[in-house]
C-alpha cells in the first residue's frame, strides 16, 4: 500500500521529514584532527544493533575543537542517531540509536545523522524511529539513492521523503506496542545469551584459558590439523540477482552469532558447480572466519544447503585429524581471538588475520575424550536454544505484523 492511499484512508497527515525534523550530518573530521583524549567522536561503528557503543573506537578531538569550531555539532542526551554512509539495506535497521547522558559529551563525525522533533506535539520522535525501520522510509530513500544495496545518503535525500503523521495520541499508542513487543524480543535475546555464557563457562572450566595455556595441555599449530586455505577468487561482477548464496565477512559474522542472514550478493548454480570442482566446498563441521574477526567469530558448518564465500576475507578451515572435535575448535579458536586478535594478527592499516598466520596459530590440544564431553554439554545446551530461538522467530514475526499493521493504520 502506498504512503498516500494509507493517508487518505486513515485521514492522517502526510508531511515532508524536514518540516517535522530538526536533521544534521556530522561535519568530515580529518584524521590529523584525532587526539588521545577530550571529545569522542562518534562514528558509524559506534551504532550497533540499535545500541550506541563508544568503546568500539578511540577516535577524540580537543576540547578547545569541539567547544569552539564543533560546537553546534555536539550531541544532546535523547538524540535520534543514524548511521548514513557504507550500510546494508537489510540491516538498516540495526544503525538507529538514542543517545543516553552517560554517552555525552559526543561530537558528531561524517556519515552520521542525528534527529529531534521540532514539536513534540507533532512527532513523538519515538515514533519516527519506528518510520525509519520501515519499508515505507527504505523504499524511497533507495529509490533517491538508485537503488543501491548500499546506503549512502545525506541531508538532500532526506529532505525529499514523506513521512505519514497520525495524531499524537496514536503515534504513542503505536510506540507503546511496538515497545512491548520489542521487550519480549530483547528477553528472549538475554535468555539466549545466558545459554552462550554458560558454554564460554563450561570452556573454560574444562579447558582453562586457551592462551595462557594454564593446564599444560600437549600445543599443536593449525597447520599441523587441518587445510587453511580460502576460496577461489569470485568477481562481484559475476554476481547476480538470485542464485546461490555468496557470503562475505558480514554474513559470516551473522552466521557465527547464529543470526538469520539475507544474503544480497549471488552466483549462478553453473558457476557454483565449477567452482565445487575447482576448489572443493565446506562441509559441516568446517569452519569459517571473517579475516577481520576481532570478536571471535567462527562459524561452524552446520549446513548442507550450497553457498559459496569471498577469497581472502573470509578463510576456511578444512579439518584433516580424528583427535579434533570441530566444536571444541570452534570455541577454543574463538576466545584465543577474542582474548589476542591484535596480537596474533597482523597489517599496517588495520590487524587482519592471514592465511599463513592462521596456519602457524597454536592451540592447547586436550585429549579427545574430554574435547567430546564438551561438545556433548554444549548440543544439550544448543537443543534449549533452538527452542528459545523459534520462540524468538515467533516474537519477531509477530513483531514485524505489528508494525506493518501499525503503519497501514490498521491497529487504532
Amino acid at each position: 500500500m502506498k504512503l498516500e492511499e494509507i493517508v487518505r484512508k486513515s485521514n492522517w497527515d502526510l508531511k515532508k521529514i524536514s518540516d517535522v525534523t530538526f536533521y544534521q550530518e556530522g561535519p568530515g573530521v580529518r584524521k590529523k584532527q584525532y587526539t588521545e583524549e577530550g571529545v569522542k567522536l562518534l562514528n558509524v561503528g559506534n551504532i550497533q544493533k540499535g545500541k550506541i557503543d563508544l568503546s568500539l573506537t578511540d577516535r577524540y578531538i580537543s576540547e578547545e575543537e569541539a567547544y569552539g569550531k564543533y560546537e553546534h555539532f555536539l550531541a544532546d542526551e535523547g538524540d535520534l542517531i543514524i548511521a548514513c554512509s557504507g550500510i546494508q539495506v537489510s540491516y538498516f535497521h540495526e544503525k538507529i540509536a538514542f543517545l543516553k547522558k552517560e554517552h555525552l559529551p559526543l561530537c558528531m563525525n561524517t556519515s552520521t545523522m542525528r534527529f529531534k522533533s521540532l514539536d513534540e506535539g507533532i512527532l513523538d520522535i519515538n515514533y519516527f524511529s519506528y518510520f525509519l525501520k520501515t519499508n515505507y522510509f527504505k523504499k524511497q530513500l533507495q529509490k533517491l539513492i538508485t537503488g543501491s544495496a548500499q546506503l549512502n545518503f545525506g541531508p538532500s535525500h532526506i529532505e525529499q521523503i514523506d513521512i505519514m503523521l497520525p495524531p499524537i495520541k496514536i503515534q504513542k499508542k503505536i510506540v507503546e506496542v511496538l515497545d512491548e513487543a520489542q521487550k519480549l524480543i530483547d528477553n528472549r535475546k538475554k535468555q539466549i545469551k545466558l545459554l552462550d555464557d554458560l558454554i564460554e563457562s563450561i570452556f573454560y572450566d574444562m579447558f582453562g584459558d586457551p592462551v595462557k595455556n594454564d593446564k599444560g595441555w600437549e600445543v599443536k599449530k593449525f597447520d599441523d590439523f587441518s587445510n587453511v586455505r580460502s576460496s577461489k577468487r569470485v568477481y562481484i561482477s559475476e554476481c547476480v540477482d538470485k542464485g546461490i548464496p555468496f557470503y562475505r565477512g558480514t554474513e559470516i559474522v551473522k552466521l557465527s552469532l547464529g543470526e538469520e542472514v539475507f544474503p544480497e550478493l549471488f552466483i549462478t548454480e553453473d558457476h557454483y558447480k565449477a567452482l565445487k570442482k575447482e576448489t572443493g566446498i565446506p562441509k559441516i563441521g568446517d569452519l569459517l572466519l571473517p579475516s577481520i574477526c576481532a570478536k571471535g567469530e567462527v562459524w561452524r558448518v552446520d549446513t548442507n544447503n550450497p553457498f559459496y564465500f569471498k577469497d581472502g576475507r573470509v578463510l576456511w578451515v578444512e579439518l584433516e585429524s580424528d583427535f579434533i572435535d570441530s566444536k571444541y575448535l570452534q570455541y577454543c579458536l574463538s576466545q584465543v581471538l577474542i582474548k589476542n586478535f591484535e596480537g596474533i594478527a597482523s597489517g599496517s592499516t588495520f590487524p587482519e588475520m592471514k592465511i599463513f598466520i592462521l596456519k602457524n596459530l597454536e592451540i592447547p590440544i586436550p585429549p579427545l575424550p574430554l574435547q567430546n564431553q564438551f561438545a556433548e554439554k554444549v548440543q544439550a545446551i544448543e537443543k534449549q536454544k533452538e527452542l528459545l530461538e523459534e520462540s524468538l522467530k515467533l516474537m519477531e514475526d509477530n513483531y514485524n505484523s505489528l508494525m506493518q499493521r501499525a503503519f497501514k493504520g490498521e491497529l487504532f
